[in-house]
């Protein structure tokens, strides 16, 4: 599997034959347009509006987002069990996170949860080798306790943080990396533009939750 980031909570895990993108619709939320990109499953957290056609024509983005491999792109915004191109995805009645599992390789998508959320929902997910949390500590994400909950539940072998402030936003109520890296104390820190990972090198390398922060 490799995780690429778009922006704020929007990322591209491209598997063996399919490619997921994750909440498009937050992206635009910060930014003007979001960039042209090919997926074959597109994951909304949080979309309880009526879907006349399909979420991405209702708000513009069927041009910069179109399928890649498959004939249409399979919009994901309900509680339920996907199978599609190898990958099984999952997301339970009343949750706002996603379970993508490839294989034996599992990853969590936690892209656009609050302070409300409950830690004990993701008690018993099993191994999770990948997280992806917001980790910036604002209004509309978890704070930093609930965090660690979260962290000490799941315990990852690779978290990828996102939603917090860039160096250049200067009027933001989001922590910075560095405050979150300090607050935590993580040994294993690292940026890269893209992450491949692999359910064996994932049991050889882990000792600690690894923080890879993507560009």
């Amino acid at each position: 599997m490799k995780i690429r980031k778009i922006g704020w909570t929007s990322f591209l895990l491209e598997g063996e034959k399919i490619t997921v993108l994750t909440d498009p619709l937050k992206y635009l939320e910060v930014q003007k347009s979001f960039p042209k990109n090919k997926a074959d499953v597109c994951l909304f957290t949080n979309y309880d509006k009526e879907v006349k056609e399909s979420i991405l024509k209702d708000n513009g983005l069927e041009e910069k987002i179109v399928a890649n491999v498959r004939e249409e792109i399979m919009e994901i915004n309900l509680p339920g069990e996907y199978e599609v191109g190898g990958l099984m995805i999952r997301r339970g009645i009343g949750e706002d996170f996603f379970v993508i599992d490839e294989g034996t390789l599992r990853i969590v998508y936690m892209g656009d949860t609050d302070n409300s959320f409950d830690p004990e929902k993701v008690s018993d997910l099993g191994d999770v080798d990948v997280l992806i949390l917001p980790v910036g500590d604002g209004v509309d994400f978890m704070d930093f306790d609930k965090i660690e909950k979260v962290l000490s539940k799941t315990d990852p072998a690779i978290l990828i943080p996102c939603s917090y402030r860039e160096e250049f936003e200067k009027n933001s109520n989001l922590k910075t990396k560095d405050e979150f890296i300090k607050h935590f104390g993580f040994a294993t820190v690292r940026n890269e533009n893209y992450l491949k990972v692999d359910k064996k090198k994932v049991e050889m390398d882990q000792q600690s939750v690894e923080v890879v922060f993507l560009q």
